[in-house]
Formats: C-alpha cells, structure tokens, sequence
C-alpha cells in the first residue's frame, strides 16, 4: 500500500524495505514442488539448454558472497534480512540441484574461487549484476513460456524462483540507496552516478561470459544471449528488450509503491528499442499477445 514516501537512508526506509523482504518470504522445499514429468522431446530440449551449469554456479558463490558480508552489517534488522536472504540462496541452490539430478542434467564440475578481501564491494557487486541477470532473465522466462519450449508445468515449478529473485533484486537496490545515505551520498543524481558505475561493471562481466561462450562455442560452461536463437525459433534482442521491460514492470508493479525500484537498465533498455525503431508488441493468430523486432 502506498502512502507517503519515506526519505532514504531514514529508519522508515530501512523498516519498510527489510520488512517487505522478510514477510513476503514464502516457505517450501524444492523437492516438493509440482516437477512435470516430460516426454522424451522436452526432456531432451531441456537437457540441451547450456545455462544450467552456470546457474549453479551463481547459486553457490551468491551463497557464499551473502554469507560472508551479513555477519558485518551492523543493523540487526538489515542483519536479518540479509540472514534470510542467504537461506534464499541456499534453497535456490537445493532447487536447481533437485532440477539437474530429477531430469538426468549432465554437467561439468566447477569450484567457487576465493572472495576477493572487501566483501562488501564483492557484495554491491553481486548484487548490480543480480539486477542485469533479472532484468534479462525476465525477458527470457516470459519469450519461452509463450514460445512453448518446455510445457506449462515446468514453467509453473520454476515462478516461485523467479518471484524471489524480484525480492531480491528490490531489497538490493533499497538497500544500496539506504547504505549510501547513511555516507552522505542521499541525492538522487549522486546515486545515479554510483549506479551507472556499477551497472556498467556488471554488464561488462556479463559480456565477458558472452565472449567465453562464444570461444567454447557453446559447450554448456556459460550461457548469453546469443544461444536464444537456437533455442527459441523467432529470437531476436528487440523482441527480448521489448518483453524484458514489460515483465520487469509487472513483476515489480506486485510490491509496495514506495519502495525504489531499478531505473536505469529500463531507461537504456528503451532508447535501444527507440533507437532502432524496432520494439513493438502485435497480436497472435490465437490473440495472445507477441513480442516482435521489426526490420
């Protein structure tokens, strides 16, 4: 419910972001959830997607990231949220485990490497490139549900790992506005900058997977976007932007107003689209609705 909002860096703010995380928490088991049993063709197409290595990957150094910096934060409420947070991970760990092991997913060993010294660095990091993961993953999840890559069911089991990381991703960046304020930095341009630093860090790591995939030529040990084609018939980046924006925008539309929510990867998100003149959604031969990127 939205009513006035409150100043960052304020107590206010502090309760209404870690309070909205810790209450909407929702408790389950991995193992537990409604898994589809798949045919040979979706088991097969699901076996062949390259990411879930990668996926893992993310799980157990996120872990270990969170793990590292909670113990250091001095606020017993940020302290908290930050707790159940890490237990988030650990379980999204446990799901994508269940998920490789349930449908006989090969996948190569790999060791999480040291932190790095400053963990809370290693933390703001992780999380900047938790919102570019999200904000792509949106996008991805919405293209290949409606695209039928894998049936119904799957997609149903594997929302309520997409509804956590928008929590994530909104306690993030809350958090962040609050921690600057607490060191003088409460304009807005001031974390603007800050941001756009950060983004651009996270974007251009996120590249440099690209750039590994592509040398392994699609081995399985990392994922981009450029994989989608194979994947899903009819993929291009307009019609990914396009359907990342409007996922982003009705996932985040579900939590309280008055929380702050990303702005900068839709903003670039939309001169992309508007500079190409390619964004645009047009309507199905059954009426649904299609995220396409035009000539």
């Amino acid at each position: 419910m939205a009513g006035r909002q409150p100043t960052v860096g304020s107590a206010e703010h502090r309760q209404l972001f870690c309070r909205s995380f810790i209450d909407s928490h929702l408790q389950f088991e991995p193992a537990q959830l409604p898994w589809p049993e798949l045919d040979p063709t979706m088991l097969q197409r699901l076996r062949e997607v390259p990411f879930w290595q990668e996926v893992l990957y993310t799980e157990m150094r996120a872990i270990r990231i969170i793990e590292a910096f909670a113990p250091t934060v001095p606020d017993p409420l940020v302290r908290e949220a930050m707790e159940l947070m890490a237990e988030e991970e650990r379980r999204h760990e446990r799901l994508v485990r269940h998920l490789i092991a349930r449908y006989g997913i090969v996948i190569e060993a790999r060791e999480i490497p040291p932190l790095p010294s400053d963990v809370e660095r290693t933390f703001i990091d992780f999380g900047y490139g938790e919102c570019v993961d999200s904000f792509l993953g949106f996008g991805f999840f919405r293209l290949a549900r409606e695209s039928g890559f894998l049936p119904p069911e799957m997609f149903d089991a594997l929302e309520i790992l997409m509804g956590e990381e928008v929590r994530h991703v909104l306690f993030f960046v809350n958090w962040m506005a609050w921690h600057q304020a607490l060191r003088g930095r409460r304009a807005a341009a001031s974390r603007g900058l800050t941001s756009a630093w950060h983004y651009a860090r996270a974007i251009a790591a996120l590249a440099g997977v690209a750039a590994r995939n592509a040398r392994h030529q699609g081995n399985g040990r990392e994922f981009s976007a450029t994989q989608a084609a194979g994947l899903m018939p009819g993929f291009t980046m307009g019609g990914l932007l396009a359907a990342c924006l409007e996922e982003n925008r009705r996932r985040l539309d579900a939590y309280d107003r008055d929380l702050l929510r990303p702005r900068l990867l839709p903003a670039l998100a939309r001169v992309a689209l508007a500079f190409t003149g390619r964004g645009g959604r047009r309507k199905r031969g059954d009426g649904r609705a299609e995220v396409r990127c035009g000539r």
